[in-house]
């Protein structure tokens, strides 16, 4: 595989990435992808593997925590429509 297709392979991807971030399956491509075009002559060293895996495992956590997080606010925000309904009931 020449350098040239690399690189276009490399834009390609990038270039589909959202403003808001990776997804779980595009990380994974790019950690493959990587891994699979490396230089057999000087591979990619296992303290940077290492970082790169334990970066996906907090990228795992902090997507779940963030759609947590996304579900309170729903919640909170119905509780909030709804005590604003009682209110309004009240003073009625």
């Amino acid at each position: 595989m020449s350098v040239s297709s690399v690189s276009s392979a490399q834009t390609a991807t990038t270039s589909s990435v959202k403003p808001g971030g990776l997804d779980t399956d595009q990380f994974l491509q790019l950690l493959v992808g990587q891994l699979k075009n490396q230089n057999p002559m000087d591979p990619t060293d296992t303290n940077q593997l290492l970082n790169q895996m334990v970066s996906y495992a907090s990228y795992g956590q902090q997507e779940s925590t963030t759609t947590a997080l996304e579900q309170i606010s729903k919640t909170l925000d119905g509780i909030s429509s709804a005590l604003a309904l009682i209110i309004q009931e009240k003073q009625s």
